[in-house]
């Protein structure tokens, strides 16, 4: 006689593994874009210094000119959304082990966090101000490296407080093995909630997954005030029955963006194996000439805002006219590739 053996299942699902954000606690938030797609911020211009004149019959304090501005505009557009359906038979037959509102939260840990911190990685990689193309960081090198890439950037004057590094978990690897990381244990339970897992140079350092930051990337240093990253609409809800199905339905629309502020792009360093270099910019006489790698194309501003996003931004094609005290910025992209940092010159 055959014997029909009983199939059990288990009331436990069995969850995918899954990671708070790491960017979340670092993102800007100062700007407000409630009630708008857009905001425009301005950049005041600096005043040009110079000597005070005692004997000038005009102002003796220079020549007055208006003092103008760059503005940025900012739209949002990453409008995503998902949804789902759980039938109240199949919820039956399956002793009732899917939950709408446990599955929303789920989905959105696995599949949306993921998502939101890639694209803030992307956005602040590309829009850096300082990109440092290098070698394949060691255990000897990965803690100099770092250091290096805070120094260059306080030499641009940005703030040491508020800064962090994000580095990709294999290099990670080499940065616990240097001798100058300050240990785990120094940083309390708090600190490790918040995905941080040591200190170098008095920043936080958050270990990432490599998927998430663009090809070629080892670490970025970020300042917190150097983007802004709304989250303007999260939304998730249950649909109990509603028309045309037995059963609920999951909803869940996030409405988010993250950008680079033009005046703060000294704030974003990324140390990357691989990307477009910065732009060589040679001045003679009156004229700037630019040059970077082959198959790349160089992007150029004169009147001092970030060519990354600036409206006045042109494609470069030949040498470029400049005034005493104009100053030329240019940054070069290619597809495929991380794009290049921003150079400067200003015609003396």
């Amino acid at each position: 006689m055959a014997l029909n053996y009983t199939t059990k299942y288990s009331p436990l699902i069995a969850d995918r593994f899954k990671q708070q954000s790491f960017t979340e606690q670092y993102a800007g938030k100062k700007y407000d874009f409630d009630g708008a797609q857009s905001i425009v911020v301005y950049t005041v211009d600096k005043a040009q210094l110079g000597d005070y004149n005692r004997a000038a019959t005009g102002s003796r304090f220079g020549t007055i000119n208006e003092l103008g501005d760059t503005k940025q505009v900012m739209t949002m557009t990453q409008d995503k959304s998902f949804t789902f359906s759980i039938d109240h038979g199949n919820s039956a037959d399956q002793v009732n082990v899917k939950h709408c509102n446990e599955q929303l939260k789920s989905n959105w840990d696995e599949v949306c966090t993921p998502v939101i911190d890639a694209y803030r990685f992307k956005v602040w990689c590309n829009g850096a101000g300082t990109v440092k193309i290098g070698s394949a960081l060691t255990k000897s090198t990965v803690a100099e490296a770092i250091m290096s890439g805070s120094a260059a950037m306080s030499n641009l004057l940005v703030p040491r407080a508020n800064r962090v590094i994000f580095i990709s978990e294999s290099v990670y690897i080499l940065t616990k093995l240097a001798s100058e990381v300050v240990g785990i244990d120094t940083l309390g339970r708090e600190a490790i909630r918040n995905g941080v897992i040591g200190k170098l140079d008095g920043m936080d350092i958050v270990a990432v997954p490599d998927v998430y930051l663009p090809t070629g990337v080892s670490f970025i240093i970020k300042h917190r005030d150097a983007t802004a990253d709304p989250m303007k609409l999260k939304t998730m809800r249950v649909q109990k029955n509603p028309v045309g199905i037995d059963g609920d339905v999951g909803e869940c629309r996030f409405y988010h963006d993250s950008f680079v502020l033009d005046s703060k792009i000294d704030g974003l360093y990324v140390y990357a194996t691989a990307a477009v270099a910065t732009p060589t910019i040679t001045l003679s006489g009156a004229n700037a000439t630019i040059a970077t790698i082959s198959g790349a194309t160089i992007f150029y501003t004169t009147d001092g805002s970030n060519p990354k996003t600036s409206e006045t931004a042109q494609t470069y094609s030949a040498a470029v006219a400049l005034a005493v005290g104009q100053t030329i910025r240019a940054y070069a992209q290619k597809a495929g590739t991380l794009n290049s940092g921003v150079a400067a010159a200003i015609r003396t």
